[in-house]
């Protein structure tokens, strides 16, 4: 599966990757981590809880050592109602992917995203 996220550049991220049990992978990219808000009558439909990025996922301590785990856990109502999307920028720049990362959280203020 995969979703496009951006109100002025629509950018593809691949997933819907249950958290739980989730192996990052060693790639740089932009991420979402989601929950469904209404998963009975919106199965399809991801509320996301919070934009990341990083140049190697797998060294970022996701899922569960990330210093924002609680809260998505919080908000999604357990573990294993979590979701992550992934968008690979394999050759881009870390200021590449922060201008990514910062228009998606400006664009959507997600929950757990901090000002």
């Amino acid at each position: 599966m995969s979703i496009s996220w951006g109100k002025t550049n629509r950018i593809k991220f691949a997933g819907a990757f249950k958290l739980e049990g989730w192996a990052p992978p060693n790639i740089q990219a932009v991420y979402a981590i989601t929950y469904k808000r209404d998963p009975d009558n919106r199965p399809n439909s991801h509320t996301v809880l919070y934009f990341g990025h990083g140049s190697d996922l797998a060294e970022q301590g996701l899922p569960w050592n990330h210093e924002d785990s609680s809260l998505w856990i919080d908000f999604a109502g357990g573990r294993a109602e979590l979701y992550v999307f992934v968008h690979p920028m394999p050759a881009a720049t870390q200021l590449e992917r922060w201008r990514l990362h910062e228009q998606l959280v400006c664009e959507y203020s997600p929950a757990c995203n901090r000002p």
